[in-house]
């Protein structure tokens, strides 16, 4: 099947169908790893036959792009723009009974601190990493495998390196750092070690207290303290 023989699911039971794909694909790849997970494995998970699986997607390497984009959809939504309505612009993500980040706010910074903006981000990408965190740990592992995997999460990964660099501009005047591109880049990847590591090995961490340091490190970087 080629290509332009993929099925978008219109119908409520094709919808339902794909999303079978999707979960099962989720749940497979999170036990067992994206390399030793088959489309065929997939598909019966799901309960679909497995041309079922390849009207909906190409190969298993388009449903795991899929599955990523949706995994930084539903992390990152809290950093949408508020709208002039004091809402979350294109947030769909209002539901947090079934374990998803508590998405139906944004990231409003305008009342508040460098420090509490600074915070406030630590605490969403800490949020974000424990959803779904099995399946994060395998997109981590196989970013650093392959430079192709690599892209698929980076390329996710741009609305939150666009929102940071937009708060550092507004503060440009008094940042210590003249490099806000670069600066932008040694803050998002130093909070996303810090709570990879957290997260995914807890041993020994006080999650309150890692929030705490690492805002402050952040904060000491950007900026020159009064006397």
């Amino acid at each position: 099947m080629g290509e332009n023989d993929i099925r978008i699911p219109k119908q409520k039971r094709s919808i339902e169908k794909k999303q079978r794909i999707k979960d099962a694909a989720m749940k497979l790849m999170s036990e067992k790893g994206y390399h030793t997970t088959s489309s065929n494995e997939i598909a019966k998970e799901a309960g679909v036959s497995i041309g079922t699986f390849y009207s909906y997607y190409k190969d298993k390497k388009e449903l795991y792009k899929e599955l990523v984009a949706d995994i930084y959809s539903i992390v990152l939504s809290p950093m949408n723009p508020v709208s002039n309505d004091g809402n979350a612009s294109n947030n769909e993500f209002g539901n947090s009974s079934d374990g998803h980040p508590n998405n139906n706010t944004a990231l409003d910074t305008s009342n508040l601190s460098i420090e509490e903006t600074v915070y406030l981000y630590i605490s969403i990408v800490f949020e974000g990493h424990e959803y779904q965190s099995e399946f994060q740990r395998e997109i981590a592992s196989l970013s650093e495998q392959s430079d192709e995997f690599r892209e698929i999460e980076m390329s996710n990964k741009k609305h939150a390196t666009e929102m940071f660099s937009s708060i550092l501009s507004s503060y440009k005047d008094e940042l210590k750092v003249t490099d806000i591109n670069t600066a932008v880049y040694m803050i998002l990847t130093t909070v996303e070690a810090v709570v990879h590591d957290t997260v995914f090995h807890k041993k020994g961490k006080n999650k309150k207290a890692v929030m705490q340091e690492l805002t402050a490190m952040i904060v000491n970087y950007l900026f020159t303290q009064e006397s």
